[in-house]
């Protein structure tokens, strides 16, 4: 946790992440961590409320660092970060496992991970991304797949496509594990793997590059079962809602105003906050996945009953959550508008 985020990111993922704002906070600033699962387009809201000196102009001083997987909310149990943010499935497993955390808003309200599959696999299976979406998962059959690191948020989306598909993931698929998202697209390019999830624009990488065909676009909506999720949401510890209620208040006001920066202006104007982040990545992808994710971006932050709903379904079809949990063990509205 010492590392900056820029070194993280380049060691762990080979991809640039702003550690402070382009703003010069205040003298006295207050300085805090939010630690984010990796890094994408997805966390769109995040890297322009520090860009756009929003946090800053909150009084506060904010370092963003990519902790991987679920570790991400680990860091805030240990109290080594404030803020988390990132896909619910970590917090829900975190309170099944006695280690309570509170979601007070969301960046990001749909399920984003898309899945792309190698040409030459697709071609042998017979689809294409205009396929039935069920014909392109049960394709996935007899092929290696790569979720990132096994029992993280891509992987079990993976394993919840399986299993609507009836197919066994102990059996019926090759899991392999592949460390950074950068080495997704080096392993599927060279057919290490045949199959990868990520965030956009990752896959869209893939399809651009010649070698991928999009098995899934969840970020442009073609799954309606995941059209509304608990995607990224912000997480913080009980004792910071009970002790430090004024902090939440200037994370979430900064945020809230982040996402209606990025609803109200054209996803060109946001390009400029992500390219020095997704470094590796063609602007014209990096625009594409802010198009995909505006689409999901709530203006009100707000985390529905519903979004709690289909996630924890989600996290039982996986088989990794075991009961059902109260919305209002999860999620607090306190800190947003009325």
């Amino acid at each position: 946790m010492r590392h900056t985020s820029f070194q993280i990111a380049k060691m762990l993922i080979g991809l640039a992440v702003l550690a402070a704002a382009s703003v010069v906070p205040a003298t006295g600033a207050e300085k805090i961590k939010i630690t984010i699962p990796g890094v994408s387009a997805l966390f769109a809201p995040l890297f322009h409320a520090q860009s756009a000196g929003y946090f800053a102009g909150e009084g506060l001083e904010v370092e963003v660092v990519v902790v991987l997987g679920a570790g991400s909310v680990q860091a805030v149990l240990a109290r080594d970060a404030q803020f988390a943010i990132g896909p619910g499935p970590y917090q829900l497993l975190a309170y099944e496992k006695g280690q309570p955390l509170m979601a007070v808003m969301s960046i990001l309200t749909r399920n984003a991970i898309n899945i792309v599959m190698h040409k030459d696999a697709a071609t042998a299976k017979g689809i294409t991304d205009k396929s039935p979406l069920a014909d392109k998962i049960r394709a996935l059959k007899g092929l290696k797949i790569s979720g990132g690191t096994p029992g993280g948020f891509f992987h079990q989306v993976f394993i919840s496509y399986l299993r609507k598909a009836g197919l066994d993931p102990q059996k019926d698929v090759q899991i392999v594990g592949v460390a950074d998202l950068q080495g997704l697209i080096v392993a599927l390019e060279q057919r290490h793997i045949d199959v990868f999830a990520a965030g956009t624009p990752i896959p869209e990488a893939a399809v651009a590059r010649g070698f991928g065909v999009m098995v899934v676009d969840n970020s442009a909506g073609e799954d309606p079962d995941f059209a509304e999720f608990m995607m990224d949401v912000v997480m913080v510890s009980p004792d910071t809602v009970k002790r430090r209620p004024d902090l939440i208040r200037k994370v979430v006001r900064a945020l809230l105003k982040s996402n209606a920066w990025l609803l109200d202006h054209p996803s060109e104007d946001a390009v400029a906050v992500m390219k020095p982040i997704l470094n590796r990545v063609e602007t014209s992808l990096i625009l594409a996945g802010l198009q995909k994710t505006r689409l999901g971006i709530p203006r009100d932050g707000r985390i529905t009953e519903r979004a709690v709903t289909l996630t924890q379904q989600f996290l039982h079809r996986v088989g990794t959550l075991k009961t059902t949990i109260q919305y209002d063990q999860l999620v607090t509205n306190e800190f947003l508008p009325r």
